[in-house]
């Protein structure tokens, strides 16, 4: 069953509201009834269970008595995407997949040869609309944690977000002597954030990679072979879910 986010602390005892096109989903879609049980979570640290008191389809509410909470800590290491904007619908995929492996926040990118144009009300639209495709994502997998998406952001204002992580890495297919395999053997395991920096079609310029590698950014090479924008994402948090997540193992979140 997937899982149903609410607002609040989500204590045993609360009752908490479901509304829009979940309520529609659990009452339609499932047909669960008074006193079937959801699985709930409030999107930043705590999970639970709850019971089902009312329905009302014709307004899309339910209401539900929170039976059973447990905490939870959000995922190590937290992993940002800073993503170049694609072209059509590729955002949206790298937003699903994304979100089933663990990213915790995504920042799109305008990029020198970014090709699609996002300006004013459209950021916060836009926005919203990719909040909305994260969230559907983690009811799916079962995720108890709800991913950010941030605004787009030029790559100037890029480069400023990126100083406060850790470890910035960005992979580029100009790269010739620094490979992922090599810079992860010598990361510490307690690693608290990595963001990762993801060209558009076409990549990043020269430019672009000189200014990521002037503000501690590092260069690393994935292989021989090109990845498509969309692609090389995925296996970078992959690849890190594996050796320093949830994805290969013990590590990763924690439930209370």
């Amino acid at each position: 069953m997937p899982i149903f986010f609410v607002q609040g602390k989500m204590n045993p005892g609360d009752v908490m509201e479901i509304s829009g096109e979940d309520a529609h989903h659990i009452a339609r879609v499932l047909r669960m009834e008074k006193g079937d049980l959801v699985s709930l979570s409030n999107g930043v640290d705590a999970l639970g269970t709850g019971q089902i008191l009312e329905l009302i389809p014709k307004d899309r509410k339910i209401k539900v008595k929170v039976i059973e909470k447990n905490k939870f800590e959000p995922r190590r290491p937290r992993i940002t995407l800073f993503q170049g904007v694609p072209k059509g619908q590729k955002f949206d995929l790298i937003l699903q997949k994304n979100t089933e492996l663990g990213v915790s926040e995504f920042v799109p990118v305008i990029t020198e040869r970014t090709v699609v144009e996002i300006k004013g009300e459209s950021k916060s639209k836009k926005a919203e609309r990719w909040q909305k495709i994260t969230k559907e994502a983690a009811k799916q997998c079962r995720r108890p944690d709800l991913p950010v998406v941030r605004e787009p952001v030029d790559f100037d204002e890029c480069l400023e977000l990126l100083k406060n992580y850790r470890m910035v890495l960005v992979p580029w297919e100009g790269e010739r002597g620094i490979f992922l395999k090599s810079i992860l053997a010598n990361v510490p395991p307690d690693v608290p954030d990595i963001a990762v920096l993801i060209g558009p079609e076409g990549g990043f310029s020269v430019e672009e990679i000189e200014k990521a590698r002037k503000s501690g950014a590092v260069t690393v090479s994935l292989g021989p072979r090109i990845l498509r924008t969309e692609t090389a994402g995925f296996v970078v948090t992959a690849v890190l879910m594996y050796e320093l997540g949830d994805l290969g193992g013990d590590r990763g979140s924690h439930y209370a």
